[in-house]
């Protein structure tokens, strides 16, 4: 029971995330603002700054979740977000939907619900920290081939959009290490170096989403970095914490990243 629960606890995570990221896009006009600042002004304002509430509280649901589910397990509910992503913008923002947004999205439910099911059940957590150590340094080398100059605009864009989304899926890693070790006592978590590991790779994360930005188009930023946050978790899951990963679960994993990589391109 506990671990059915926490998978509707994931998808209310990742709901939150979405429709913050559609509430900051819509109150988005208050950010440059020129003439009085009328009601209008303050609406977008109050819906921008419920929206940023929105995307940094979704950590709590996830890592509640996390106390009984795998990392691989939370990270591709992340194709659930992006189901939520494109209907509330068809809803609030009033952006269009394509015929193969349905399809897609019934492909991505069908594939968590696999993925779940064929979830085997560990008697006990545990963590590897010598690989830990390693999958958590291993990423910090796309940055070398990154800042050398003669390496093409677009290149440099897959690396630190690969990089990013390796920084967002070792987050969910970090959050799983820290209640498998400390449980839900928030307090330890202070004196905990995964608890700071955490912080520095969301803070990674962030910023190399943003220099990925910059440098290249978001069709191809977002499939990058999204693809990356789903698929180093379950390489995570299998090297640090042990778990035993099969063909029907890693079919499931593909077909979400497929599913999502499709959903962005075509929006």
């Amino acid at each position: 029971m506990p671990r059915l629960l926490s998978v509707f606890i994931t998808i209310f995570a990742y709901t939150l995330l979405s429709t913050g990221f559609i509430l900051m896009k819509k109150g988005i006009g208050w950010i440059g603002f020129k003439g009085k600042k009328d009601k209008t002004f303050y609406r977008n304002l109050l819906l921008w700054v419920i929206g940023f509430i929105l995307i940094n509280v979704y950590i709590v649901p996830n890592t509640i979740a996390l106390r009984y589910l795998t990392p691989h397990l939370v990270s591709s509910m992340a194709g659930w977000g992006i189901i939520v992503l494109i209907f509330f913008s068809h809803l609030i923002l009033k952006e269009k939907l394509f015929r193969s947004d349905y399809f897609y999205t019934v492909l991505i439910v069908v594939s968590i619900v696999f993925l779940h099911f064929f979830e085997h059940q560990e008697s006990e957590e545990k963590v590897i920290i010598s690989m830990l150590v390693a999958l958590s340094a291993l990423p910090l080398l796309l940055l070398l081939p990154a800042l050398l100059r003669f390496v093409s605009r677009r290149v440099k864009t897959i690396l630190i959009a690969t990089l990013s989304g390796i920084s967002a899926g070792l987050i969910i890693v970090m959050l799983k290490v820290l209640v498998t070790f400390s449980g839900f006592a928030v307090p330890s978590y202070f004196s905990s170096p995964y608890f700071y590991w955490y912080l520095c790779f969301s803070l990674l994360a962030f910023i190399t989403l943003q220099v990925a930005y910059k440098l290249g188009q978001m069709m191809t930023v977002g499939p990058i970095q999204y693809s990356a946050a789903i698929i180093y978790p379950v390489l995570c899951s299998f090297l640090v914490f042990g778990r035993q990963i099969n063909l029907v679960q890693i079919m499931a994993i593909s077909a979400i990243i497929f599913s999502v990589v499709a959903i962005l391109r075509k929006h």
